[in-house]
């Protein structure tokens, strides 16, 4: 039922667009004035349904490259037995990620919170803490923005899923944050 609505209102604005670029042309009396007006007219058409997907974009990105990224408040000495004989750490898994029984053990990474940061162009910021499990001390924080898209993805898209900052997504994120979190112990020697 809501296809049907949106499709009504596709063919009325484009319908209401058409007639009044039309009306534009008319005005100016030149050729080349009035093929102006037809292509300005277009793009203004297609502009005012598609704003906010191309500006929530550039947004994002402006908030990716300024605001957003990880903070390390205090890293963990861990003992010899996370390390190997060349001092690479041992609690990853073969993906890459933190080993589970280590993560539950050490951290915590309850408490994130999550805010609308624009609400012009669908943007939420995500703060997530990393905490010690016993101690409870913040060690890092890790920031990131969602983009929901324009107002057409929001709307007509049956699965829509944010765009958030392309760091948070690289396979490498994990092994190299938590790589920068936990440093061994100084030898005893």
């Amino acid at each position: 039922m809501i296809f049907i609505y949106y499709l009504i209102l596709g063919l009325v604005y484009s319908t209401v667009g058409f007639f009044v670029i039309r009306w534009l042309m008319r005005v100016p009396r030149k050729g080349k004035y009035k093929a102006l007006v037809a292509v300005i007219g277009i793009v203004v058409l297609l502009l005012i349904p598609t704003w906010d997907e191309i500006g929530g974009r550039i947004y994002l990105r402006h908030l990716c490259a300024t605001q957003a990224g990880v903070k390390i408040y205090k890293t963990i000495e861990l003992p010899a037995k996370y390390w190997d004989e060349s001092g690479e750490p041992m609690f990853f898994n073969q993906y890459g990620y933190l080993d589970h029984d280590f993560w539950v053990k050490e951290l915590d990474e309850s408490g994130g919170r999550i805010e609308r940061y624009s609400s012009i162009f669908s943007i939420d910021k995500d703060t997530s803490p990393v905490k010690e499990r016993l101690g409870q001390k913040v060690l890092a924080e890790v920031t990131t923005f969602r983009f929901w898209g324009g107002w057409i993805r929001r709307n007509f898209s049956p699965n829509n899923v944010a765009d958030s900052c392309v760091f948070i997504s690289k396979p490498e994120f994990s092994r190299e944050f938590y790589g920068q979190l936990f440093e061994p112990e100084p030898s005893q020697e």
